[in-house]
């Protein structure tokens, strides 16, 4: 299956997957992500514009999709240096991780990981990637060992759904 999986940088003509994806991994993965599916699909299109404009600051904010053989938007993972403090640009966030169910197992996922992690540090000049995960324990947080994030701390309850608090794991790797 990798072999039919292609992958790019996101650009402006890919609006409409990315928020049907966005909106796909926040329904299906609630725990997963700071920002809830009630809440993205309230906002007005326009907002979802101007959000995914800033995403497309190559190479310091981008998103990288995974498309499959039909040219379809299957997985994707966003790379930020939020920092506008100079002491603070060596460091960048790896953020919005999601492959759809039918094509996990295949490292689509860690592809998409290592190409982000390699643009964010040969095209932006980034030496560190810092990442949230939740819940502690998870598939997710196993994940991001194997590719070679450590641990640094965890912020308790961190998020609140109607079920109940959710910690966050904290993690950093250097590029």
């Amino acid at each position: 299956m990798q072999n039919s999986i292609f992958y790019r940088p996101l650009e402006e003509d890919d609006f409409a997957a990315f928020v049907q994806l966005r909106k796909e991994a926040l329904l299906n993965e609630p725990e997963a992500f700071g920002l809830d599916y009630a809440s993205y699909n309230a906002a007005p299109l326009l907002d979802k514009e101007h959000f995914f404009e800033r995403i497309l600051k190559y190479p310091f904010s981008f998103s990288l999709g995974a498309f499959n053989e039909n040219g379809a938007l299957i997985g994707m993972g966003c790379f930020t240096i939020p920092y506008a403090v100079v002491k603070r640009r060596h460091k960048g966030v790896l953020w919005g991780m999601y492959v759809k169910p039918e094509y996990r197992g295949h490292g689509i996922g860690k592809k998409i990981a290592e190409l982000i992690l390699l643009a964010a540090k040969q095209d932006a000049g980034c030496e560190q990637a810092i990442i949230t995960v939740t819940p502690p324990g998870s598939p997710a947080q196993k994940f991001y060992d194997d590719l070679g994030f450590i641990q640094y701390g965890v912020e308790y309850r961190a998020l609140k759904l109607d079920t109940g608090y959710i910690d966050e794991v904290l993690m950093m790797k250097v590029l």
